[in-house]
């Protein structure tokens, strides 16, 4: 009996067993599973798709992937199924990436700097969409730049930026966080001079650098109403107590901020002069909750944001590293009545699998079609919902199994249309003579590639054969085609088959670049010159063997006129200033 149990067992998780994606859940393709390229020398996340519907087929992902398993640092776009299209390390540690509207423009922006894991000191980078004023070329490519920071935005008032929020407003303002270590009296934990992290937001004219606006928290609320445990921090200022944990402001059009602080488990409303309106949540609660409760139980909580009608997005974690007051966590759409003081949950957005995220996370209302997009922070996935809850498509960029431990994350994750054209040229190699990789970092207008070859004889490229992008990365197989020319290079074009860039070039035979651009009239300099080092080398050859044997030849004649020389001249002159020569002596 118990043998049959045991094999009926094994029957019923066979599938699984067998399944590429559970396989990845259990982590058996690592902690953090990566695409590797020959082209390009970066890594990106092997994603693994536990849910997939096509009406998420749009659009790319957004993420700072970073934790104690991620090798390469810095912002990230993904494709709708995960697949590579930019990413960047020259900035280190990167977070918030998403795309914001500036003076009518695109931009992608984020924070980058030195983080302790919980804060940040740094500056915000936006990077424009639109090509910059240039000359105009034959290569397209060169027309654009997108990826180049044209603004960097920092805190004022002698402070730094934190890593949690940047939002820029319709106003062509900036609202960002900060973490300002001061002295406080933390008599209620039994420190009478102790030191705190006060939580502080500014909103900054982004063209002058002008703060507008500041609020700050400790001013507004006492450190006993936080849920933080103080533990050994407050003591002093190197261990300063963070009693609030701002992590998110919106505005809205009368000018009112809304401000998520992950410690006191509250949304604070603040009127434009400073003062607090209302707060939902928390030891302050100051709403009758429609839903139960489940509208005003947040803890722990991230990214709140502001819509019309007065609605709330907020991503309710439900817990910490040390502590949970939630099973799972939630993204939650609110409705507030700041004038009845009530609160309402419209919707909450919930996994199958129930993800709790002990930190981190972001909730989007996509503009087109009022999809829901959830970041889980902490967790490494992100899913999107219908308006209604229904789950479309959920992403692992790490083993579910592996969710709780934090070393695969992302602080936020958002959606967004984005056209790139970099202004770097596409990537190419050629590791061994029956294929060429080629791949070209943020480009998004790419359709297809063309293989081309030349050689000295017939120095105009031709075209040899054509690919679909479909991935990040693309390999042609070199067959015969290719045997009549001895340069190669990649053209990348778009839907109407105009070339957008080229990779250097490739000699076939040495499967070296020679250089970022190819001009048919080097080659033949390039044969004078091989013809000229061949005559050169020759001549070298010739006149050493001659040399060699021209001494051999006449040995004793050149020591007889050596030895006269020596005698007639070196010896007289030495002797003439104090050289005394070996006498001779006779013999016989």
């Amino acid at each position: 009996m118990n043998f049959l149990l045991a094999k009926l067992g094994i029957i019923a998780i066979l599938p699984l067993l067998t399944s590429a994606r559970s396989w990845y859940d259990l982590g058996i393709y690592g902690i953090y599973p990566t695409e590797d390229y020959v082209s390009f020398g970066m890594k990106s996340p092997l994603v693994s798709i536990a849910k997939w519907d096509d009406s998420c087929n749009c659009d790319y992902t957004l993420l700072t992937p970073r934790g104690s398993w991620v090798r390469d640092y810095g912002p990230m776009i993904l494709g709708p199924r995960g697949g590579l299209v930019w990413m960047e390390t020259k900035f280190g540690v990167a977070m918030d990436l998403k795309v914001q509207q500036y003076n009518g423009e695109n931009f992608l922006t984020f924070w980058a700097g030195v983080n302790d894991g919980t804060h940040g000191r740094g500056v915000y980078y936006m990077a424009s969409q639109k090509p910059p004023a240039l000359p105009v070329k034959a290569n397209k490519a060169q027309l654009n730049s997108s990826y180049d920071v044209v603004h960097v935005v920092s805190a004022g008032n002698g402070l730094e930026g934190d890593l949690h929020e940047f939002k820029i407003t319709p106003e062509g303002t900036a609202l960002i966080t900060i973490y300002e270590i001061v002295s406080a009296d933390l008599s209620a934990f039994g420190i009478k001079s102790g030191w705190i992290y006060d939580g502080l937001f500014q909103e900054i004219d982004i063209a002058t650098g002008e703060v507008l606006f500041q609020w700050r928290a400790s001013e507004h609320y006492k450190v006993e109403e936080t849920f933080e445990p103080i533990g050994w921090t407050g003591r002093i200022k190197g261990m300063a107590f963070d009693f609030f944990h701002i992590n998110s402001i919106a505005k809205d059009p009368m000018g009112n901020y809304y401000v998520s602080s992950r410690y006191m488990h509250s949304v604070t409303c603040i009127s434009p002069d400073g003062d607090v309106n209302w707060v939902l949540g928390g030891r302050r609660n100051e709403f009758e909750d429609l839903s139960y409760g489940a509208a005003t139980n947040i803890s722990w909580n991230h990214h709140v944001d502001w819509h019309d009608n007065d609605t709330l997005t907020i991503f309710d974690n439900g817990a910490t590293d040390e502590i949970q007051t939630a099973r799972y966590s939630r993204a939650l759409l609110i409705s507030i009545d700041s004038v009845s003081k009530t609160a309402k949950v419209l919707q909450q957005f919930v996994t199958p699998g129930k993800y709790l995220s002990q930190s981190q996370g972001s909730v989007q209302i996509l503009p087109d079609n009022g999809n829901i997009f959830v970041g889980w922070g902490h967790t490494a996935a992100y899913s999107e919902f219908t308006a209604d809850g229904e789950l479309l498509c959920d992403t692992h960029f790490g083993p579910s199994l592996f969710f709780g431990w934090g070393k695969v994350k992302s602080y936020r994750g958002f959606k967004a249309p984005w056209i790139g054209r970099p202004r770097t040229p596409p990537d190419v190699k050629m590791p061994d003579k029956q294929s060429i990789f080629v791949s070209w970092n943020g480009a998004t207008e790419v359709a297809s590639w063309v293989l081309q070859g030349a050689s000295p004889e017939h120095p105009q490229f031709m075209n040899i054969g054509q690919i679909p992008k479909d991935t990040f990365e693309a390999r042609f197989e070199l067959g015969a085609e290719v045997d009549d020319y001895d340069f190669l290079r990649i053209a990348a074009v778009d839907l109407d088959d105009d070339v957008l860039g080229y990779t250097s070039v490739v000699d076939r035979r040495s499967r070296k670049m020679l250089s970022d651009s190819f001009v048919p009239l080097d080659l033949d300099a390039d044969a004078e010159s091989e013809e000229s080092f061949v005559l050169q080398g020759s001549i070298f050859i010739t006149s050493f063997f001659f040399g060699v044997w021209f001494i051999w030849r006449f040995r004793r004649t050149l020591v007889e006129r050596a030895s006269n020389y020596y005698r007639s001249y070196c010896v007289n002159k030495n002797t003439s200033i104090g050289f005394q020569p070996i006498p001779t002596v006779e013999i016989g």
